[in-house]
């Protein structure tokens, strides 16, 4: 955890010294809007989080349809189990040999 903790001390600081580095001021257009003097820093910064939002994002919503799907199938593992136990128990009890 220790290592973790390192990694996100070395990130941060690499993008603090980014945006010290990158102060220049541009101009974003986008369709009908426009924004002036944004530094560049936080410009590249404020993309790359939305990045990553999206990917998290993106990979809750494969995990929560992953989830439904053992769900779905422990439900049907679960039905095969109660259908098949009852089959066994309504057997004959001689022909439990022919299993």
């Amino acid at each position: 955890m220790l290592f973790v903790y390192v990694l996100m001390a070395l990130v941060g600081a690499a993008a603090a010294i980014f945006a010290i580095q990158n102060l220049d001021p541009v101009v974003i257009r986008f369709l009908v809007w426009r924004v002036e003097g944004m530094p560049v820093a936080l410009v590249i910064l404020l993309s790359a989080f939305i990045g990553i939002v999206f990917a998290a994002l993106s990979g809750f919503a494969q995990q929560w349809r992953l989830r439904s799907r053992v769900r779905q199938l422990e439900n049907q593992v679960a039905q095969l189990s109660a259908a098949e136990a009852q089959r066994v128990a309504q057997r004959p009890s001689g022909d439990s040999a022919k299993l």
